[in-house]
C-alpha cells in the first residue's frame, strides 16, 4: 500500500474526529453549564460509581511520573499508559497495551504468544536489547545466550499492574544500560481496610479462552495480594495453539519508624506449537509462494527451528517456557525529606524445544538452562529545599546455565557448559535542581558503568575470551514548565550502552555462518542522543505535543539471529518526530491522534554484502522500522456507564532483511513489508450484580496484513469478556 493512501485513510479519521478542531462554541459550553447548575448534586456514592463505570473511555492528560517520584513534571518524552488505555480482550500484555501510543512499534508474530526474539516492541526503531523491561524498577529481561536477551511479553501480563511507564531513549543516570528506552511495570496500589476481589473470564476467536483472578487485602501493616491467569488459543495458523498460566504473590509490611519490607514471587509457563509452514512454495519469488496448502489456514512461512537437522517443523512440534521471580525489597524514610530504597532480586528460567521431522525419523529435543540472573540495586533520595538529589548503585550479573539434549533427540545426550555471563555494575548521581520556582528546572545526571563478560566452559574451549569495558555517561535535561504557557524540554545524553550476553558470545563463536569476525575487537555501543518537546495545554483534557529526536550511535552492534553473528558497524543514526494530540468534546467524547515520523541510516557494514543477497548489499537502514506510523481513535460515553470505543491504525511499508528459511540457507534478503490500514471496535456495558461486559472486534474490517514479514496477522478477531469486583 501506497505511503500516501495510508495517510490519506489516517487524515480521514482525525478530521472526522476532531481532533485539531476549534473548541465548543461558547453556546455550548453555555448549555453545558446550565445543565450542571439545574441538576441535583449526585449523592458520593453515585458520583463514585459514575467515575468508576466510565473511566476507560476518559482520557486524561499525560502526566509524568517519574520512577523515584522526584516530582511530576510533563515531558513528552516519558507518558504514562493507564489501565483504562489498554486494549480490552483476552491475553492483554505489554506488546498490546503499547499498539497505540507514539513512536513505539509493534511487530508480533501472533496475537496470543510470540516468537523467541527480541523485535514485538520496539521504541523508535530500537529492539529488545536496547530497551529496558522493568517491573517497579527490577529488570525482567532474559539473559540466555543462546538466542537469548529477548523478551517475552507473552509471559508478563498485565493483571495486576497499576500503569506502565514509557521512556523514550535515553531517560536518566538512573535507567541504565538502555538507548530505546524504558518499559517500567507499576503494580496497583493495594486497598487498606477492606478486601478486594476480581474475577474476568473470556473467549474469543480461534477457541480463545481465559480467566483471570485477582485478590488484595491490608488490614493494617501487613498487605498481600495473589494475582492467577490461565489462557489458551488454538491459534490462526497451522499447529500455532498457546497455553499459557501465571501466577503472583506479593507481601509487605510496614514497620515502625518509616520503615517498609516487600517480598514478590511469580511463576510463569508459556507452551506454544512450532507453526508449521502451508506454503505451495518456499521461493518467495515463486508465485505460489502466496498460496496456501490448506485454505483453511493463512499462508504462513512459520517458526523455523533449524535444531542441527535443517528442517521445517512438523505438527507436533512445540516449545515451552519456565520462568521463576523473586525480589526482596526495603525502604526506609530518613528524617523527613530522605528515602532510602534497597532491593534484591533473582531469575530462574528455562526453555525447552521439541522438532520433529518424520519423513527423516528425526527428533530434536533440547533444554535451555538460559536464566540464571541476579541483581540488587540501593539508592539514596534527598530533598534539599525545593532541590532533589538522588544517588545510587545498581549491579546485574546476568547468565545461564548451558543447554541439554535430552534422551530421545537424535544426537546423543550431552550437557553444554554456560556461554557468557554478563556483569553489569553502574553507579550513578542525578538532580532536579530549580532554577525559577515552579518554571525553570535543570537535571543533570552522571552514570558510571562497567562491564565484565565472563565466558563459560563452551567459552573457553571455543576460545571466546572474557571481555571488560566501562565508560562514563553524562546527561542533561533543561525544562521550562508549570506556567499557562506550554512546557517545553530539550536533553542531550551520552549514548552508552554495553553489550548483552549473546552479543559478546556470538562475535567471538560465528558458528555456521561462515565469517570470521573473531579477530575484529569488540565494542561497546557509544554515541549521542539529542530529544526535544514542546507540550500545549490550551484547556482541560486537549493537548497537543511535538516530540523530535536524533540519535547517532557509533559502534552499533549488529546481531544476525539467522546466522547467529555479532559485530560492531561504522555508526546507525535514527531521527524522527512525533506528534499527539487528544482533544475532548463535552463530557461524553474523547477523541486522540499520534503521528510517528521515523528515518535511519547505517554506515560502515562491512559484513552486510557476505550475509546478504547481492542484489540487496548496498542496504543501509535500520530495518524494521516504517516511515510512517499513525493511530487515531474515539471514545463516546453514553448514558447508564455505557461506552463506545472505534480506532484505526496505519503503518506504511517497511524494508526488512529476511531469511526464506530454507535447508542451510544463511544468505537473506531485503524484503519490503506492505503498509495496512486497521481497525478496532471495543464495547464497554455495564450489568448487574457489578458485572462489567466487554466485547471487542479486532481488524474490524478484516484486513490482509503483516506487522512481522512471513508471518500474516489473524483477521477478524471478536471476543468478549465479563469481569466482577466484590
Amino acid at each position: 500500500m501506497k505511503t500516501r493512501a495510508i495517510l490519506g485513510a489516517v487524515l480521514t479519521v482525525l478530521f472526522a474526529a476532531g481532533v485539531f478542531a476549534a473548541p465548543a462554541s461558547q453556546k455550548d459550553q453555555k448549555k453545558d453549564q446550565t445543565e450542571r447548575k439545574g441538576a441535583k448534586k449526585p449523592a458520593a456514592k453515585e458520583t463514585d460509581k459514575a467515575k468508576a463505570e466510565t473511566k476507560y473511555f476518559q482520557l486524561d492528560p499525560v502526566v509524568i511520573d517519574v520512577v523515584e517520584k522526584a516530582r511530576d513534571v510533563e515531558t513528552p518524552n516519558m507518558s504514562v499508559v493507564k489501565p483504562e488505555l489498554f486494549p480490552l480482550g483476552i491475553g492483554t500484555t505489554i506488546d498490546t497495551a503499547l499498539d497505540r501510543q507514539a513512536g513505539v512499534s509493534v511487530q508480533r508474530i501472533q496475537e496470543v504468544g510470540a516468537a523467541m526474539d527480541d523485535d514485538s516492541v520496539k521504541i523508535r526503531g530500537l529492539g529488545g536489547r536496547r530497551i529496558r523491561v522493568l517491573r517497579d524498577g527490577r529488570l525482567l529481561n532474559t539473559s540466555g545466550a543462546a538466542g537469548g536477551y529477548f523478551v517475552d511479553f507473552t509471559m508478563i501480563p498485565l493483571t495486576d499492574v497499576d500503569r506502565v511507564e514509557v521512556v523514550k531513549g535515553v531517560g536518566d543516570a538512573r535507567t541504565g544500560n538502555s538507548l530505546g528506552g524504558v518499559l517500567n511495570l507499576v503494580p496497583r496500589r493495594l486497598p487498606t481496610g477492606r478486601a478486594v476481589s476480581e474475577v474476568e473470564v473470556s473467549a474469543a476467536s480461534f477457541g480463545g479462552l481465559g480467566v483471570n483472578v485477582h485478590h488484595a487485602y491490608k488490614p493494617g501493616a501487613f498487605e498481600y495480594s495473589l494475582t492467577g491467569r490461565l489462557t489458551r488459543s488454538d491459534g490462526y495458523l497451522v499447529n500455532g495453539g498457546t497455553n499459557f498460566g501465571y501466577f503472583s504473590a506479593h507481601t509487605g509490611l510496614d514497620l515502625s519508624a518509616g520503615g517498609r519490607l516487600t517480598f514478590d514471587v511469580s511463576y510463569s509457563r508459556v507452551r506454544k506449537g512450532f507453526v508449521v509452514p502451508n506454503r505451495l512454495a518456499k521461493d518467495y519469488d515463486d508465485p505460489a509462494y502466496l498460496q496456501a496448502l490448506d485454505d483453511g489456514f493463512l499462508a504462513s512461512d512459520g517458526e523455523y527451528m533449524y535444531g542441527g537437522m535443517g528442517a521445517y517443523p512438523e505438527a507436533g512440534s512445540w516449545w515451552t517456557k519456565y520462568r521463576w521471580l523473586f525480589e526482596l525489597g526495603y525502604e526506609q524514610s530518613l528524617g523527613r525529606d530522605g528515602l532510602l530504597r534497597l532491593s534484591y532480586w533473582r531469575n530462574h528460567g528455562d526453555r525447552e524445544a521439541y522438532n520433529t521431522r518424520a519423513a527423516l525419523e528425526r527428533v530434536f529435543h533440547k533444554v535451555f538452562y538460559d536464566d540464571r540472573s541476579q541483581g540488587f540495586s540501593a539508592s539514596y533520595r534527598k530533598a534539599f529545599g525545593a532541590h532533589v538529589l538522588t544517588a545510587g548503585v545498581d549491579y546485574d550479573d546476568l547468565g545461564d546455565a548451558g543447554d541439554a539434549n535430552r534422551e530421545d533427540d537424535f544426537r546423543a545426550p550431552f550437557r553444554n557448559g554456560n556461554y557468557v555471563t554478563a556483569r553489569n555494575l553502574g553507579v550513578y548521581a542525578t538532580a532536579d535542581l530549580y532554577l525559577k520556582k515552579d518554571r525553570l528546572f535543570v537535571t543533570p545526571g552522571l552514570r558510571y558503568m562497567t562491564y565484565d563478560g565472563i565466558a563459560g566452559p563452551s567459552g573457553i574451549l571455543e576460545l571466546v575470551p572474557d571481555l571488560r569495558l566501562g565508560g562514563l555517561a553524562p546527561s542533561v535535561k533543561l525544562t521550562y514548565a508549570g506556567g499557562p504557557g506550554p512546557a517545553v524540554y530539550v536533553s542531550v545524553a551520552r549514548a552508552l550502552r554495553m553489550p548483552t550476553a549473546p552479543e559478546h558470545y556470538w562475535h567471538y563463536d560465528p558458528d555456521d555462518a561462515g565469517v570470521d569476525t573473531s579477530a575484529l575487537p569488540f565494542h561497546n555501543e557509544d554515541g549521542v542522543m539529542l530529544q526535544a518537546g514542546v507540550k500545549f495545554t490550551p484547556a482541560a483534557g486537549t493537548s497537543l505535543e511535538i516530540s523530535p529526536f536524533y540519535y547517532r550511535i557509533r559502534n552499533y552492534i549488529q546481531f544476525d539471529l539467522i546466522n547467529f553473528v555479532s559485530y560492531n558497524i561504522g555508526d546507525a543514526r535514527i531521527y524522527g518526530l512525533e506528534i499527539e494530540a487528544v482533544r475532548g468534546f463535552g463530557r461524553r467524547l474523547t477523541a486522540f491522534a499520534n503521528y510517528s515520523l521515523g528515518g535511519s541510516r547505517t554506515r560502515g557494514d562491512t559484513f552486510l554484502p557476505l550475509f546478504v543477497d547481492p542484489a540487496d548489499a548496498g542496504f543501509d537502514e535500520v530495518p524494521g522500522l516504517p516511515a510512517h506510523r499513525a493511530n487515531a481513535g474515539l471514545r463516546y460515553r453514553l448514558p447508564k456507564g455505557i461506552g463506545v470505543g472505534l480506532f484505526a491504525q496505519a503503518v506504511s511499508r517497511q524494508k526488512v532483511v529476511y531469511n526464506n528459511n530454507t535447508l542451510y540457507n544463511t544468505a537473506m534478503r531485503v524484503r519490503t513489508q506492505p503498509g495496512y490500514v486497521r481497525f478496532d471496535l471495543e464495547v464497554r456495558v455495564p450489568l448487574p450484580a457489578k458485572v462489567e461486559a466487554d466485547a471487542f472486534c479486532r481488524n474490524l474490517f478484516d484486513a490482509d496484513y503483516q506487522e512481522r514479514f512471513g508471518f500474516p496477522v489473524a483477521g477478524r478477531t471478536v471476543g468478549l469478556s465479563l469481569k466482577t469486583r466484590f
